[in-house]
């Protein structure tokens, strides 16, 4: 399992993030696209918010987790 850092560009009090447990980079993007994608309808912003994902990879491990990803926070 990979663990990723999800960026979409936007700025608040920093950077606009999630976080992302994920096979690999398509499902990290995946996960973190619908996680960003749920803050925008909540919050109203436009498609911009969660097209432009950028991924970067924190750890690489062997062991095994659920894939999963948290809300975005700045």
């Amino acid at each position: 399992m990979k663990f990723y850092e999800a960026t979409n560009g936007y700025m608040g009090f920093g950077y606009v993030r999630c976080y992302v447990w994920a096979e690999n980079e398509a499902q990290a993007t995946e996960l973190a696209t619908e996680s960003f994608k749920k803050h925008a309808e909540e919050y109203d912003h436009s498609e911009n918010y969660y097209k432009n994902i950028e991924l970067q990879l924190l750890v690489d491990t062997e062991k095994d987790y659920d894939p999963f990803y948290t809300d975005p926070e700045d």
